[in-house]
């Protein structure tokens, strides 16, 4: 599906970065198995932050190797995590995929400290949806925020997975994200093996910022929906300090060089023989006075940084 592009320049208070291509084109990936959306949101999304950085890194580290697991691993999300509240029944429903039986219950911080819904779930053809009713007030409270940070806590078989969504006040859902114009998820290693390595981008800023950035690889499979690999595991992840100003990243340019030499995660092994889809992602905090401006998009699947010129692609094949 072709959507009509835009670009913008995203500027937390005086800061502008890099420009993305907000609205881009999603190129569906072949087979019956494919994924029905994008992951959405990564771990979090952006409700707990990084504490303010002090020093910033002052050397680039080198990437670590992993391996995505093989076989079924637990619930995961089937859209990409934009769930739309009906007002007037305050329910909405959360498709994931599962292995078995189990219980669902949301949180969100921003809307109460309790429990926000609650409900069990029945397990059929590796699929469920799950439908979930909150409170007036809780409703109300979501209303005057309109797009909240929510998390669903699934139990299964004695075992806990938690997934990222965003709940919002009705309505249409918010535009598809689009991409960073730079960096990217390259699929193979130079000679054509299932190894993905993610590129970060060289964000760029108006002036000197300190910035906290963290990549992910969200991986899709039939059987168990999305989820999301960080450099520690499975929704493990750390913050990396830079030093951002208007040529990049200024760890990615020693002694001034032009052409960046940004940070590299992998390989990232990929398993054979079980449809993986993968899309990479970074996130991205600009320390601003003091105070954290977050954001977050997809990176360009693929050796070249096509969104720059418009373009790109969202899914690296397996």
């Amino acid at each position: 599906m072709v959507v009509k592009e835009q670009r913008a320049r995203w500027a937390p208070r005086g800061v502008a970065l890099a420009s993305l291509a907000l609205l881009a084109v999603f190129p569906a990936v072949s087979g019956a198995q494919a994924p029905v959306g994008p992951p959405g949101p990564p771990p979090g999304n952006g409700g707990t932050l990084p504490a303010a950085p002090g020093t910033a890194m002052s050397v680039v580290p080198p990437g670590t190797a992993a391996t995505l697991p093989a076989g079924s691993l637990g619930p995961g999300l089937l859209s990409d995590g934009n769930v739309g509240l009906s007002r007037a029944t305050r329910t909405f429903s959360l498709p994931f995929a599962c292995q078995g039986k189990g219980s669902v219950s949301i949180r969100s911080r921003l809307l109460s400290k309790v429990t926000l819904a609650k409900s069990g779930y029945r397990c059929t053809a590796n699929r469920a949806k799950v439908k979930l009713r909150v409170s007036s007030k809780v409703a109300k409270r979501l209303a005057r925020r309109q797009t909240v940070a929510a998390t669903a806590v699934v139990r299964q078989s004695g075992k806990t997975w938690r997934l990222s969504f965003s709940l919002r006040a009705g309505g249409n859902p918010p535009a598809a994200k689009g991409f960073w114009t730079d960096g990217h998820l390259q699929c193979t290693n130079d000679a054509g093996a299932p190894q993905a390595y993610l590129v970060e981008p060289d964000f760029t800023t108006k002036s000197p910022t300190p910035v906290s950035t963290r990549g992910w690889i969200a991986w899709y499979t039939p059987a168990s929906g999305w989820h999301w690999l960080g450099v520690g595991g499975e929704r493990v992840n750390r913050w990396n300090n830079w030093s951002a100003s208007v040529s990049g990243i200024a760890q990615f340019h020693p002694s001034g060089a032009p052409n960046p030499i940004p940070w590299t995660w992998g390989p990232v092994t990929i398993p054979s023989g079980q449809s993986v889809s993968a899309v990479g992602v970074y996130e991205i905090v600009y320390w601003v006075g003091g105070k954290p401006e977050y954001q977050w998009q997809y990176v360009n699947a693929g050796p070249v940084a096509a969104p720059a010129a418009g373009g790109g692609h969202l899914y690296c094949s397996y």
